[in-house]
């Protein structure tokens, strides 16, 4: 079976390019030609690897499309990694995608060999932490701190993260959810409402 990998650019062009690259090398590519695409397309199916363009209409110029798409799979499927590309300001861009969680950073113009490996790298990252979740029960989570910004603050984001992540992968069953987190079922919905945890519609 194909792995499936999600191409995200404005320009049809250059996702026609890499798209055959990528095909070539065995990948099923699915493509969206804007944030709202993405979104959408990524609304419906669970990927492993996304490839973002970050500067698209309206604000081609500017990393804010890139960075809109990289915040909503922080947020709703964080497993997804994320290889970045940009044309504009690279080192800002990098700083941006790194912030908001990409996997890796390519500049265009990208050379297919090295697009080629960011892929297959990134592939076995998903891979390997799936098989860990599966295998040990070991969930991977990125958490940002400010130093300084004390305990509860981690604590409380790494607690929000995990909860939120549970509920999306059992669809908000909150008897799973409860199950897996070694919960009771009145503590999930305690951490439901603290936490303002609701179901994407």
């Amino acid at each position: 079976m194909m792995e499936e990998i999600l191409l995200i650019d404005d320009d049809p062009a250059l996702r026609g390019m890499l798209g055959f690259s990528l095909e070539a090398a065995g990948y099923d590519v699915l493509e969206a030609g804007s944030r709202i695409e993405a979104i959408e397309l990524l609304g419906k199916q669970t990927l492993p690897v996304a490839i973002l363009d970050m500067g698209m209409p309206p604000h081609e110029h500017t990393p804010a499309e890139g960075i809109a798409v990289l915040e909503w799979i922080q947020l709703h499927q964080p497993q997804i990694k994320v290889i970045v590309l940009t044309g504009q300001n690279p080192e800002s861009t990098a700083y941006l995608a790194l912030k908001y969680g990409a996997f890796d950073f390519l500049e265009k113009p990208v050379a297919n060999d090295s697009l080629i490996q960011s892929v297959k790298r990134a592939m076995m990252f998903y891979l390997q932490e799936e098989k860990l979740k599966q295998q040990e029960g070991l969930q991977k989570m990125q958490i940002d701190a400010p130093l300084g910004g004390g305990v509860k603050q981690i604590r409380n984001q790494a607690e929000e993260k995990l909860v939120r992540q549970v509920l999306l992968e059992t669809d908000f069953n909150v008897h799973e959810s409860a199950r897996r987190l070694g919960l009771k079922r009145e503590n999930v919905y305690y951490l439901i409402k603290k936490y303002n945890l609701q179901r994407d519609e």
